[in-house]
């Protein structure tokens, strides 16, 4: 039966595909071909702007209201490059050719034609661009609210916010778009509101000012780590898939699991926590991991759904994963002030509690369906691995630079360097001119899903901040919650999840930082666990029901159903929803009380973690009954909770352990012989159903 077509890419991974030296010297005609594919109006415009941003990086960026303006440009040129206007210029994915289907972003829609009006609002965003250019003396000393607004300012500033809002509707949907126009209205005309929602209002040329003309608006923070960081790591991850690290993360994973029982899974944990973690986007990393793992996960005897949800649990994870945290660290360090690896060293005790969680959750299942090893010829030798393992030097000369205290774009920028030298160490490996152009086209092309989400997501923190709505905001949460700081951490948290719904995680957070931190704050909880903890909900907006995009995604892949598989994700990752409780209530797991405090909250979090896997798999030695598993369940919640309580989850935990293993040794003692019964089989065909009862 054929495919429906979705309208996204699934057929293979979108990206990179090195050209051999053989085709790059020996046959002209093939090199032409090849680089014909540079000369559409994408490739100019990605590899243009990765080149503006590369640039920068070596001769100094150039001042914020320039800078800053080029990005946000180059991007909403490149997005109505890519996304046209009208759906009935859509062409079927089957009918497209596969040179076209390569040009196209991670998750991009189908080819589609160019319309007249797309060509305009290129046009448009390019021409924005010159204005800043040209007047970017003017504009980079003028005092916001002093200085005149010209009436071609106005102009100007009204045309970007509109530009930035429809780019970022062709992305994400209309979601993110609206909830910015509401804010903007509210900035507008909220003077002509009652009780608490009033402020004191907001003439148009200051508003322009404030958003179009300053570093305050939508050019404001988010921007700018998007503009000097966030670029150029995705560009990063580009250079390295472009050489063969993304395949070396999967295959070095599976040398490395292969072997243990439910190796494929506990592969994915790794490979797609590796890559998640640079590239920055839950989508893109399970498109791109998850077409290896996915269909090995479902050979070995895992279930589709099942399948689909580790992927999507480990790629979502990724972007709570130390150092670089996809976006996140970024933004986090600049709001609350602290140095970047301070923040990443906050963050490293829970990525790894995130991780563990789903290591035993794919484990139990693995014993439970009694699943069998990867069959040797499905693996990599470790001796393949081992010859490419020079791929990754780049990622650990990034870490290096990183932990040395160099700025974070220098850092990326020299990584990406060294990712091209070293690719020559190997023919095999060798990064050829075309695979280079090709490259940055790919990490052009998907860093417009921040660029822009995060421009909108300046525009709000801009009217948040110009009209003291945070403030208010603080207020209402504090009278809900009564003061107290669990049931302030539950309506937090809903909202950080609703912010998240259908919204990029960067662009989520933002909003959720300024909006919803303030009350945790108030309420004592230190900054560094307050922000943490909207993130951690932002990013699991990804895998809460009803709109869990990576779920969806890995759906997509291993053709299970959409919902079953987001209620599936969101089932095996219930640690990622305890775990941010956990460091807000103890903040020893972010290591700010000493190396003794962390030890004990850590593990009894661990330990926490371990029950949860029992009580959500349903196995411990044996089938556990519904009453053991809320038993396991109830003591996964005391020893969230630091001090005496999490002690007496211990003991809860030993004495629920060792009644399942007594019971599970007597069921052995007094049942069939177990031995004499036919052992499951080994790696099943793509398509078994057989192996892992559903969740």
């Amino acid at each position: 039966m054929k495919p429906v077509d979705s309208g996204v890419h699934q057929r293979h991974t979108p990206g990179i595909h090195p050209v051999s030296l053989e085709d790059e010297i020996g046959d002209p005609m093939a090199r032409l071909a090849e680089y014909r594919q540079f000369l559409t109006p994408i490739a100019v415009i990605a590899i243009g702007w990765s080149l503006f941003q590369l640039y920068a990086a070596a001769q100094g960026a150039p001042h914020a209201m320039l800078f800053r303006p080029l990005h946000v440009v180059l991007g909403m040129a490149l997005v109505f490059a890519i996304y046209p206007a009208r759906k009935s210029y859509r062409r079927r994915v089957d009918s497209a050719s596969e040179e076209e289907l390569e040009d196209a972003p991670v998750g991009s829609p189908a080819p589609r034609w160019l319309t007249g009006m797309d060509v305009v609002l290129v046009a448009l965003s390019l021409a924005i661009g010159a204005y800043y250019v040209l007047n970017s003396t003017r504009i980079s000393e003028r005092v916001t609210f002093l200085d005149e607004v010209t009436v071609t300012d106005q102009i100007v500033g009204l045309l970007l916010i509109v530009l930035v809002l429809e780019a970022c509707r062709r992305i994400v949907g209309l979601s993110l778009s609206i909830v910015a126009v509401v804010f903007l209205a509210y900035q507008l005309w909220g003077d002509q509101l009652g009780g608490l929602l009033r402020h004191r209002g907001l003439s148009f040329d200051r508003f322009i000012d404030l958003q179009a003309l300053s570093p305050q608006g939508l050019f404001g923070v988010p921007v700018g780590v998007s503009a000097e960081y966030v670029f150029y790591f995705i560009l990063f991850a580009a250079f390295l898939e472009a050489s063969g690290g993304g395949k070396l993360f999967i295959d070095l994973a599976l040398a490395v699991t292969g072997r243990a029982r439910g190796g494929p899974a506990k592969a994915a944990m790794v490979a797609s926590a590796l890559m998640g973690s640079i590239n920055g986007s839950a989508v893109a990393n399970v498109v791109g991991t998850g077409v290896f793992t996915i269909p090995l996960m479902k050979r070995t005897g895992y279930r589709p759904r099942f399948a689909a949800a580790v992927e999507a649990m480990a790629s979502t994870g990724g972007q709570v994963l130390p150092p670089v945290m996809g976006a996140g660290a970024f933004i986090m360090a600049q709001m609350i002030g602290w140095d970047y690896r301070a923040v990443a060293l906050a963050a490293l005790v829970p990525a790894l509690l995130y991780f563990v969680a789903g290591y035993f959750m794919v484990h139990k299942e693995a014993q439970r369906a009694d699943l069998r090893p990867v069959a040797p010829e499905e693996r990599t030798s470790m001796r393949e691995v081992v010859g490419r393992l020079h791929l990754l030097i780049p990622l650990a000369y990034l870490v290096y630079m990183i932990l040395a205290g160099r700025s974070l774009m220098t850092a990326a920028f020299q990584a990406l360097v060294v990712a091209v030298v070293v690719s020559f160490l190997r023919r095999a490996t060798w990064l050829t001119p075309a695979a280079i152009l090709k490259a940055l086209q790919v990490g052009a092309q998907r860093s417009v899903n921040v660029a822009l989400p995060t421009a909108v997501a300046g525009v709000i923190v801009g009217v948040v901040i110009q009209t003291n709505l945070g403030l208010r905001f603080t207020e209402l949460v504090l009278a809900l919650s009564g003061g107290l700081l669990v049931p302030a951490l539950v309506i937090t948290m809903i909202g950080a999840i609703v912010l998240g719904l259908g919204m990029p995680t960067t662009s989520a957070y933002i909003m959720g930082a300024v909006l919803l931190t303030p009350p945790l704050i108030e309420l004592g909880v230190p900054a560094i666990a307050a922000h943490l903890f909207i993130f951690y909900f932002a990013c699991m907006s990804m895998l809460t029901p009803p709109v869990a995009l990576a779920a969806f995604a890995a759906a997509g892949i291993a053709g299970s159903p959409l919902h079953q598989t987001g209620l599936t994700a969101f089932r095996i990752s219930l640690a990622a929803y305890l775990i941010p409780f956990a460091f807000v209530l103890s903040p020893a797991l972010l290591l700010q009380e000493g190396l003794l405090a962390a030890l004990w909250t850590g593990t009894t979090a661990l330990l926490g973690t371990y029950a949860l896997a029992a009580a959500v798999i349903g196995f411990q030695s044996r089938s556990l009954k519904l009453w053991e598993r809320t038993s396991y369940f109830a003591v996964a919640l005391l020893l969230v909770y630091p001090g005496v309580v999490s002690a007496v989850g211990v003991a809860a935990l030993a004495a629920l352990v060792l009644t399942a293993k007594v019971r599970g040794d007597s069921g052995r003692t007094g049942g069939p012989d177990l031995t004499s019964q036919t052992p499951p089989p080994v790696a099943q065909p793509l398509n078994a159903t057989s192996g892992s009862k559903e969740l």
